[in-house]
């Protein structure tokens, strides 16, 4: 092949364009004929030079280092005080799930391919590798680098709408720093993986806005689906996701081919987990024991006077004052009466206990809603207590002492082969940290109002472009917040999405509202594929 080539700093170059952004390289390459060996001399001419590449990447790393000095210095910190909480609590930190979740990934391991009938498999999948190690620290180590990732996306994602650096920056000082983010990062737990998914999910949607590409959705819709499998309720993620895509996407043919992209990317995989289920335990869910939690949250409340039911639904009347129930024990001790309760009249367990949940419900909706409503509003207290139905915090906080009964250091010791080991000064130090420092719930609940004005349009909100955004972003922490409390009592984890959802929320929010809605996001390309595969003209809807 013949090549006239014109260098950049006197070395060689690719064919017809850079290199890439990061070597910096201007080059122009004119050849008489294209193949196979024009990729390979490219190849070569990159390889030519490695130390080069590697000062014009340290280059554009100290430079980025000072544009952004100040998300620099606190994501530095925030990294620290990671190391600290893996130090000081070693290997995890177990919780009673933790049990299962091992469990399962161990049955994998054996070749028993069964799901988990009380919950989704898929954290046991992503376990495996762990367990096979005897090693837990890797699996926290991933989930502490997880949360800095969450602190980077966030950043970057209030960057690329124009936020101020230095606002973009306190936006991520709920994930880095608070020390429930910090402790569930710790734990051997669904709820950081989770989530991150689901937030990913969100900004991949969100990213180019009118923009959007099938690619881009179906990326989306899968995210949410990897994300559903490791904990079933992510799945509500959806809905948000869909009516981003209904309020910015138009003409309409367009937007319902790019729902349909998100929706295909999150059937698929749900469908298929969804059908392993069926295969087991012949019916087509994610777990079998939903009436039983669901039992765990009406009880509370629940009061069987002057309500007719059939002899055998009896003894799940509760006997004692609401104030004197141990809702704990009423959804776990083997002496629960769920637990006791014998199939009988040809019904299953899960069928009598879901007859008499909605009895129940019929009975006494203003009770039921009372109780969601008053687990949703202690979310953002201005203190973190044990909660509405008590169910302690403990298992939140940080301790001197390492936080687990005999239960939890015996799955520690049989996946570990050693026992739980805490560092006592650093722990001491986290002990404080955890008091003293924390984000309260009314500055999150004004935070999630913003997103909310935003998405409605006060303001100079009506004609944002930011509107969009703002609808995903806070009716995303709804839509993930909220569910959990409707089959479950009050538990601090159900949290986690406030610390990713609504600092973006409420910046986008306040930039709507006054008009600063510039952003570094591309317009939509005139040129692409061929006119046959070319998608309509890209029309703001909001």
């Amino acid at each position: 092949m013949t090549c006239m080539v014109g260098e950049a700093y006197g070395v060689g170059s690719t064919v017809g364009e850079n290199i890439g952004p990061v070597a910096r390289f201007a080059v122009t390459v004119s050849c008489r004929r294209t193949g196979a060996s024009g990729a390979a001399d490219a190849v070569s001419l990159r390889t030519m030079y490695p130390s080069r590449l590697v000062r014009e990447f340290a280059g554009r790393s100290r430079r980025a280092v000072r544009e952004h000095w100040l998300f620099a210095m606190i994501a530095v910190c925030g990294a620290a005080l990671r190391v600290v909480v893996q130090l000081a609590y070693q290997q995890a930190l177990i919780f009673p799930d933790s049990e299962r979740y091992l469990q399962y990934a161990h049955n994998f391991l054996s070749g028993q391919w069964s799901p988990d009938w009380l919950r989704t498999s898929g954290y046991s999948i992503l376990l495996m590798p762990a367990v096979l190690a005897h090693n837990l620290s890797v699996v926290v180590a991933i989930q502490h680098l997880l949360g800095l990732a969450t602190a980077v996306l966030i950043y970057a994602t209030l960057i690329h709408f124009g936020a101020r650096r230095w606002v973009a920056a306190l936006a991520t000082i709920p994930v880095l720093f608070d020390p429930l983010q910090l402790d569930l990062e710790q734990y051997i737990l669904t709820d950081v993986c989770a989530t991150f998914l689901v937030f990913l999910a969100l900004v991949v949607l969100v990213w180019k806005r009118e923009a959007l590409g099938k690619g881009a959705a179906l990326t989306a819709g899968l995210l949410v689906a990897a994300a559903t499998i490791i904990r079933e309720s992510d799945l509500l993620a959806m809905i948000p996701a869909l009516l981003y895509v209904v309020a910015v996407i138009r003409p309409w043919r367009r937007c319902a081919r790019l729902a349909g992209m998100a929706l295909l990317g999150c059937a698929i995989p749900v469908l298929g987990y969804l059908s392993w289920f069926a295969v087991w335990f012949g019916t087509f869910n994610f777990v079998t024991y939903t009436n039983q939690f669901t039992y765990g949250r009406i009880v509370q409340f629940a009061d069987c006077t002057g309500l007719s039911l059939p002899a055998y639904e009896r003894s799940l009347c509760p006997t004692q004052p609401p104030a004197q129930r141990n809702l704990d024990w009423y959804m776990w001790a083997p002496q629960s009466p769920q637990v006791l309760l014998q199939p009988t009249a040809g019904l299953s367990k899960g069928e009598i206990i879901h007859d008499f949940n909605t009895r129940i419900l019929e009975h006494q909706p203003l009770s039921y809603l009372e109780a969601v409503g008053g687990d949703i509003l202690y979310s953002f207290s201005p203190v973190r207590g044990d909660g509405p139905e008590r169910y302690p915090k403990g298992y939140h906080d940080f301790h001197t002492y390492f936080p687990s009964g005999k239960g939890e250091l015996a799955t520690l010791r049989q996946y570990t082969g050693s026992t739980g080991r805490v560092q006592p000064a650093l722990a001491g130090f986290l002990t404080g940290y955890g008091h003293d420092f924390y984000v309260p719930g009314p500055l999150l609940a004004a935070g999630l109002v913003l997103g909310l004005a935003g998405t409605a349009g006060l303001g100079r909100a009506r004609r944002s472009r930011l509107r969009g955004p703002c609808l995903l972003f806070s009716l995303g922490t709804i839509a993930m917040v909220v569910p959990p409390f409707i089959i479950a009592t009050f538990d601090w984890r159900y949290e986690l999405p406030q610390f990713y959802l609504i600092p973006i929320a409420a910046v986008l929010g306040v930039r709507a509202m006054t008009a600063r809605d510039s952003d570094t996001s591309p317009p939509a390309p005139s040129a692409g594929p061929a006119p046959s595969e070319q998608e309509e003209p890209v029309h703001p809807a909001v």
